[in-house]
């Protein structure tokens, strides 16, 4: 198995190798890099939305807040600010990919990211490709995957921006970030912080969030420089999440979670002839303490350094085909009080291309194959294609295979693991289309996921929750995203975007949805500009989720609406005041049982761009 696996990392880079001969002469660095390449080059059949910065300040109090109002991806929240996992088409948790910096950032252990742990004030990008990603990022990204990216570039800037917030329910938190780029060297340092007594309200039940505090602290070094034919970067990020957690409303909640995540990628970028080369070594570290009782110092505790080392190398033909071969290492070495100590190897070889036959079409062949680890892993592909038919109307298709391994809470959980767990194989298909009429923008897709051996967490029958492979799934549905810009007299602008998504997602077994899988999701705003004052209104409707596995017991489905406003004033240093009035009408609702979220409430924000 080790020898295929050598064979088919030389025969990726002979194929690489092979086509010197006919490249072009060498291109320029662009004015704006991103450090994950691929994501554009080897995504053209995909659906991919990119988040501006507006569409991120107006919900930045945590991922979950970002995602939850900007798209199609439903997430399960015990109460605001606790535990945030995503269901992306009707997929789990574990089974969104979130990649940081082209580097998947699922934590080690339960194999999948609180959103709610993340700040999305730390990233110049934050981009959604929904549909298979498996070939390019691994295990896990069957559903989708959230791509959380540091631009650089070294066009002299000099710019800083502070902002401060205060809301209900004692809600303080700051941010501050600047970047200076002076020759060839770029340098982007930041904070962020949240605290929080979230001790809101439940609408109509004369009872509050009681022990529900958080605070989060995240800081960040983006550095580049630029060499004589490449780049060296630098990205690091450090959090620190300390959180009580809160009951329900049949419960008293008594236990809190601490968590401390660092993340170091190292890469350099060279012209080696005709060839783009890049090296990547990356280090991650997870630490979390679970206290039973906040107020005892006894705790669970777990810790994992993951080890990351690759290399690839990138060309282009004659302008039309675009290929990478890639090669990647990875060690885990994890231990905790509730799964003992295990580690895990894999050796991953991956080759990417595309082919642009002409302006208009454009497809792309992925295939991806690991070794090592202690599974029988799959060879996985991917093939997409995209067609602009004409001026307004384009089609995209991509098919996908991928896999997902069991974490190591899966295995070696002590109150629950599976040692029996086998890997899920998964086969997705999409077909997308795109529409424009003048200010008009539409994109319509269909999706199809089978999935083999799914690893679900079900309430067992002692009540301790357990994962088990589901025999077969089937996840299928529609999905419509809408822009709409429109240019009144005397610089007033109105705009409107919105998300539609229906998903079904059922165990064919049992002929029943999925836990925690809406039918019915959809958001939408409306926007108003006049010179520097904005008003939006913001909407979500969630449909109701069945919260057992024989559908008996639902979360009733909600609306909730937010209206917010900032003005901006023309000095220096620019400042920009607003605030926020979210949960408009005051609505009880629920996305996990028993557990309420805010009732009405109020963000005030102070901005300084200097």
């Amino acid at each position: 198995m080790k020898q295929n696996g050598f064979h088919i990392i030389l025969a990726i880079f002979l194929c690489t190798f092979s086509a010197y001969a006919q490249l072009d002469s060498i291109q320029q660095l662009p004015e704006v890099m991103l450090t994950d390449s691929k994501l554009v080059h080897f995504s053209k059949g995909f659906k991919l939305e990119k988040l501006n910065d507006s569409i991120v300040e107006r919900n930045a109090s945590s991922l979950t807040e970002t995602l939850r109002y900007n798209s199609t991806i439903y997430f399960k929240e015990n109460g605001f600010g606790m535990a945030s996992s995503p269901s992306f088409r009707g997929t789990n948790a574990a089974q969104t990919a979130v990649i940081w910096n082209g580097v998947n950032i699922n934590s080690v252990f339960t194999g999948q990211t609180d959103f709610n742990t993340i700040s999305p004030l730390n990233y110049n990008e934050i981009s959604i490709r929904s549909g298979g990603g498996g070939v390019q990022y691994g295990s896990g990204a069957v559903g989708g995957s959230i791509h959380l990216n540091n631009t650089y570039s070294f066009k002299k800037i000099d710019t800083t921006q502070v902002g401060l917030n205060y809301g209900s329910f004692s809600t303080v938190g700051g941010n501050a970030s600047t970047t200076q780029i002076w020759g060839d060297h770029y340098l982007n340092v930041g904070m962020d912080f949240i605290s929080s007594e979230n001790d809101y309200d439940y609408v109509g039940k004369n009872q509050k969030n009681n022990h529900g505090e958080f605070l989060r602290f995240a800081a960040k070094v983006n550095e580049a420089r630029r060499l004589k034919r490449g780049v060296a970067t630098w990205n690091s990020e450090y959090t620190y999440n300390d959180r009580n957690f809160s009951g329900s409303l049949n419960t008293i909640g008594k236990d809190s979670y601490k968590d401390i995540s660092t993340r170091n990628l190292w890469q350099l970028q060279q012209r080696v002839g005709a060839f783009d080369t890049k090296a990547s070594v990356a280090h991650l570290f997870e630490q979390y303490r679970y206290f039973p009782d906040s107020e005892k110092s006894l705790y669970d505790e777990g810790r994992a350094n993951t080890f990351i080392g690759s290399f690839q190398s990138e060309v282009l033909l004659q302008k039309k085909f675009r290929i990478n071969g890639k090669a990647e290492y990875s060690y885990i070495n994890a231990e905790g009080d509730n799964v003992g100590k295990n580690s895990r190897k894999t050796l991953a070889a991956v080759l990417l291309m595309n082919h642009k036959i002409s302006d208009d079409f454009s497809y792309g062949i992925n295939i991806r194959k690991e070794f090592l680890n202690d599974f029988d892993n799959p060879f996985l592909f991917s093939v997409d294609g995209k067609w602009n038919v004409s001026k307004n109307y384009a089609l995209r298709l991509n098919g996908s295979k991928n896999y997902r391994v069991p974490t190591f809470n899966d295995l070696f959980w002590y109150a629950g693991g599976n040692h029996n767990l086998q890997p899920e194989t998964s086969y997705q298909m999409e077909l997308g289309q795109e529409f424009s009429l003048g200010k008009l923008k539409a994109d319509l897709a269909a999706y199809y996921i089978s999935s083999e051996d799914l690893i679900k967490w079900i309430p067992g029958n002692s009540g301790i929750w357990e994962p088990v492979n589901l025999n077969n799934t089937r996840n299928y549905g529609a999905e419509v995203v809408v822009n709409y810009s429109v240019k009144l007299i005397n610089q007033h602008t109105l705009s409107f975007s919105a998300n539609y998504s229906y998903t079904k997602a059922e165990d064919l077994e049992k002929e029943k949805q999925l836990i925690y899988v809406p039918f019915h999701k959809a958001t939408g705003t409306l926007q108003y500009n006049f010179k520097t004052l904005l008003v939006y209104f913001q909407g979500l409707y969630n449909g109701e989720t069945y919260t057992t596995t024989d559908n008996s017991y639902a979360v009733k489905g909600y609306k909730i609406f937010n209206l917010g406003s900032e003005y901006t004033f023309s000095s220096l240093p620019q400042i920009t005041f607003g605030g926020r009035l979210k949960n408009v009408f005051n609505v009880y609702y629920e996305n996990v049982a028993y557990r309420p979220m805010p009732s009405r409430n109020i963000q005030l924000f102070l901005k300084f761009n200097i």
